[in-house]
Formats: C-alpha cells, sequence, structure tokens
C-alpha cells in the first residue's frame, strides 16, 4: 500500500490463517483467566468454521485453534463473544455452494453456544435449530449482555412469501447456554406466508429481499433494538417487553437508491444513527454504497443530516472486487 493510499496506520503483524484467510464479519476478542488476548475470527465460507488467534503479543500472532465446517454448503459468517462464551451462527447454501443461493430446509442452521476458556479446546454447550423448510438458518448474531442474543435467522414455522425475505430478528435467553430459549421475533409486515399485508415492492435493479442483517441492542439503551433490513432500510424496535417487539420508526431511501441496509449503529448520547449500505456487486456495478448520518432526537422521524465521504469512484472502482460501505 503507498503512502498516498495509507493514512495513521501502520503494519504491526500478519498471520495467513495456515491459508485460510477468507473472514466474515464475526470478531471478537476474549481474555482467558491466564492473561491472554484470544481472537475469534468467523470464516466468510467453508470449508472452516472459526479461528482462535492469540494476540496477546501483537507483533507475533499464534493460531490455538481452527474448526471446520460439518459440509460445503454452509457458513458460518457471524460470531460473537461475551465473556467465556462465543455464539456462533451457521446459514446453509444451495446446490451452487455460492452464498448468493439460499439453502432453504438444510442444516446446520442456527446458533451453536461454546464454552472458549480453554481457547485450545473450544466446547460446545448447545445448539439453538432454527431449520425448517423456509429458513437457510442465521446470518449475525449479537450477545453483548451475556443473558439474551439478539439475532437474524429463520425459524422452523416460519415460512416467506419471498425467498429472499427468510430471515428476521429473533431474541433467545443464554442464561442457562445449555438451554437457550426463544424470547420474542418480529418480522416486517407482508413477507411471512399468513400476513395479510401484501409483500414489499421489490427494490431494483439488484433486489436483495426484505430481512433482517444487523439486530444491534446497547446496555446503554437495551429497551431498543436496531435494525438493518437489507431493502427494507432502517427499523427501531421498543423492546421493553421483549416478547413482544413493536415498531417505533422505519426510515427507508429504497428507491431511488439501491438498497442493502446492512448496519444501524446509535450514538446515544448525540441522538445519532450510523447507517451503512454493503456493496454486493464487483467493479462499482452497484455504486454508490453509503454511511448515512441520521439525526434521531425525535426517533420517530429519522432525519438523514449526511454521507460520509468516499473516494473517487473513478479512482477505485475498477481495481477489482467491492467499491463502496459495508459495515
Amino acid at each position: 500500500m503507498s503512502k498516498a493510499e495509507a493514512h495513521n496506520i501502520r503494519l504491526i503483524s500478519q498471520h495467513t490463517l495456515d491459508g485460510y484467510g477468507g473472514l466474515g464479519e464475526g470478531m471478537a476478542i476474549n481474555v482467558t483467566k491466564d492473561g491472554r488476548r484470544i481472537m475469534w475470527l468467523a470464516h466468510e465460507g467453508p470449508p472452516k468454521n472459526f479461528t482462535g488467534v492469540d494476540v496477546t503479543d501483537p507483533k507475533n500472532p499464534k493460531i490455538t485453534v481452527q474448526t471446520d465446517l460439518p459440509h460445503m454448503y454452509v457458513r458460518s459468517n457471524s460470531l460473537d463473544v461475551c465473556g467465556d462464551i462465543m455464539a456462533v451462527c451457521y446459514q446453509t447454501m444451495g446446490p451452487t455452494g455460492l452464498v448468493s443461493d439460499p439453502g432453504l430446509g438444510g442444516d446446520p442452521a442456527g446458533i451453536e453456544l461454546f464454552d472458549i476458556s480453554d481457547p485450545e479446546n473450544p466446547k460446545s454447550l448447545s445448539f439453538f435449530d432454527c431449520s425448517g423448510p423456509g429458513s437457510m438458518g442465521v446470518h449475525q448474531c449479537w450477545f453483548v449482555d451475556g443473558k439474551y442474543i439478539h439475532f437474524s435467522g429463520g425459524a422452523p414455522d416460519f415460512e416467506s412469501k419471498h425467498p429472499n425475505d427468510c430471515q428476521f430478528y429473533r431474541s433467545i435467553d443464554v442464561s442457562d447456554p445449555t438451554k437457550p430459549v426463544e424470547v420474542g421475533r418480529w418480522w416486517y409486515p407482508g413477507t411471512r406466508k399468513e400476513d395479510k399485508e401484501p409483500m414489499p415492492k421489490r427494490v431494483p435493479p439488484f433486489e436483495a429481499g426484505f430481512r433482517t442483517h444487523n439486530t444491534n441492542v446497547y446496555p446503554a439503551k437495551n429497551d431498543r433494538a436496531y435494525l438493518a433490513y437489507l431493502d427494507g432500510g432502517v427499523i427501531v424496535l421498543d423492546i421493553s417487553d421483549m416478547a413482544n417487539p413493536k415498531m417505533i420508526t422505519h426510515w427507508n431511501p429504497y428507491p431511488p437508491v439501491p438498497g442493502f441496509m446492512h448496519t444501524v449503529m446509535p450514538l446515544i448520547s448525540r441522538d445519532l444513527l450510523i447507517c451503512s449500505e454493503e456493496c454486493t456487486k464487483d467493479g462499482g456495478a452497484d455504486w454508490p454504497k453509503r454511511v448515512w448520518i441520521l439525526d434521531a432526537r425525535e426517533e420517530t422521524n429519522l432525519v438523514p443530516l449526511s454521507t460520509l465521504p468516499m473516494p473517487p469512484v473513478e479512482d477505485f472502482a475498477r481495481r477489482g472486487g467491492r467499491f463502496g460501505a459495508h459495515n
């Protein structure tokens, strides 16, 4: 990387992860009882499940463990860690083996909980099954308080009108990590087959679907769930009664711009929401993909203030791979 393209960043070390460097979105650190710092990494797709890396000495990272997935039609793109418990998400893929091909009805599809107190020997504690004829499992999880996991997933009893709408907000109680129990769920009206509301209008030209991506719940405001709902935009839920979530606001700029809202992160003390879209196409085909700043002082009326600056598309889009925001 040239000096012109790096600012205030210095490479300390690198580990190739034994040749399996294709990482997903799950990355977390826990501190062991003997004081080591272990970074846990989810892999973007098969054959690897997750990798633990000892980064106590950041100049000399070392793998503690690297695990395999059971087959080539499942991915564990997301994980989260709280204390010595790690949650790993499993999402199935169809016969093409492509991430974009939902493997409805496949397995494993759900969340596995591990005891990672011994980072060389993670121990499986339980598996929360989300498989079913209309489910491709779990894409993302959020686990920060040691008690509840909030996630984007399917369910055995949920079938969507459109296959791309098969994941929604769910929460489970993992106070006893050996026996996870569902607490609540919420889905975009009109996406379930039994819904009386019409199916949401699709968002061309890169239709992604009306399903949850990130499901963020912060201890400083734990009665709110901040959902990024792909082509459904930004949704904030009141989860003060976790068994009965209720939508309190919805902001959606799609169309006219291409969809795929990925993450909603509140800056609670400043009454702002930082909302990122994900670029999913190579070569700038779905440009622009932005990071939005929303005024959330009145949470029932979100107002866009600005977007973060982007490097020039003409300089970067043709370099190969994706160009634009992600998370």
